[in-house]
């Protein structure tokens, strides 16, 4: 088997295991399979499902973390020319068969790593969540999705659900000028807190701004009935420097303000703090390294607007991080989903290099 050919294979065989979200079992066991070959010791499935295994030696504790759930919908798995399709063939099995390649290629770099296959990303994370509770020591993490060989994301915007309900009188929708909409009130709610967004918005800059985003709407249960109830989930995401309390806190001073006569009740779920990655780190530049040797390209540092496992890692663990992997993420969770094989490769030589230079700042190559 030729050296392209082994991570092809892999990753052939690991998007032809269709493993949505809770449904990760026979993934993880291929996997833990795949470590034993690759030498990896000390490989199970911990309690979350999660696939692990450990390689290496030396003074730097690295995890290598990508995950083995995808949203539903399976593909037909081929590839054409330098393309590979598939249902993860960029979120993210590509990441992660990347990862989990490179930390085996490493192995002599004078880093202790841990690979893991984690379960229920796009889901509760549970996996991730097992392995901030794990009593493995870590000085620094890498979270597997796909941005390209030349691109590091160093930062994600923090997030939280929003919940609104709306209570108003309602009544029949023949004589609207009489009854408090439900809706309506939301509706004016809604533009209140678009006020507030703008505010909170640096030009030109996603990624420092603050963001509201309904997702859903449910209001009125009858055709000429007036809405005496309207419920409503909000998408929040902040930015580095704004903790979620403080956005929540002006989101229901906000609603506090509105007319009296509805009601209003403002809840949110279990907040995700944004995380930026300081351009210092020792990862960071291990990665920027890894880059201008294996690619002789300028590399990237990427800061996405979404939210990922590295912000909950980096907050409860208190460790450096930064996420990285090939792939194209405009095909992420549709039906074109793809990988570039050139580019599945070089990721596997920059991550393998990047291992190796992270034990040489840190002074632990043998």
């Amino acid at each position: 088997m030729t050296r392209e050919n082994e991570p092809v294979r892999l990753l052939l065989e690991a998007l032809k295991i269709y493993s949505p979200t809770s449904q990760e079992g026979e993934l993880a066991g291929f996997l833990c399979d795949r470590m034993r070959g690759m030498g990896y010791s000390k490989v199970r499935i911990d309690k979350a499902g999660n696939a692990v295994g450990e390689i290496g030696d030396g003074g730097v504790r690295l995890l290598l973390c990508g995950h083995m759930d995808t949203v539903p919908g399976e593909l037909p798995v081929r590839r054409e020319g330098g393309t590979i399709y598939g249902r993860g063939a960029s979120d993210a099995k590509s990441p992660l068969c990347a990862l989990m390649l490179a930390g085996a290629r490493a192995s002599e770099a004078g880093v202790r790593v841990t690979f893991a296959g984690a379960t229920e990303e796009e889901g509760a994370g549970a996996g991730v969540e097992e392995l901030i509770r794990s009593r493995s020591a870590f000085d620094c993490a890498v979270f597997g999705e796909p941005s390209g060989a030349r691109r590091i994301t160093i930062g994600y915007r923090g997030r939280v659900s929003v919940g609104v309900t709306v209570r108003t009188q309602g009544g029949h929708a023949g004589s609207p000028w009489a009854h408090d909409s439900a809706f309506d009130e939301f509706c004016s709610l809604l533009a209140r807190l678009r006020e507030f967004e703008a505010s909170k918005a640096v030009a030109g800059d996603h990624f420092r701004s603050l963001s509201l985003s309904p997702t859903i709407v449910k209001a009125g249960s009858f055709h000429n009935v007036v809405p005496a109830l309207c419920e409503a989930t909000l998408d929040l995401r902040v930015p580095p420097g704004t903790p979620v309390a403080e956005a929540l806190r002006d989101i229901k001073e906000i609603a506090s303000q509105a007319p009296k006569g509805p009601e209003i009740e403002v809840k949110a779920g279990d907040p995700t703090e944004a995380y930026e990655a300081p351009l210092s780190s020792t990862l960071v530049r291990a990665f920027q390294r890894a880059i201008l040797l294996s690619m002789k390209a300028k590399p990237a540092l990427v800061r996405k607007t979404g939210t990922g496992d590295m912000n909950t890692f980096a907050q409860k663990r208190g460790v450096e991080c930064v996420t990285y992997g090939p792939g194209d993420t405009s095909t992420s969770h549709t039906d074109r989903e793809s990988v570039d094989v050139a580019d599945y490769l070089k990721s596997i030589d920059v991550a393998t290099e990047a291992i190796r230079q992270l034990g040489k700042l840190s002074g632990g190559s043998r």
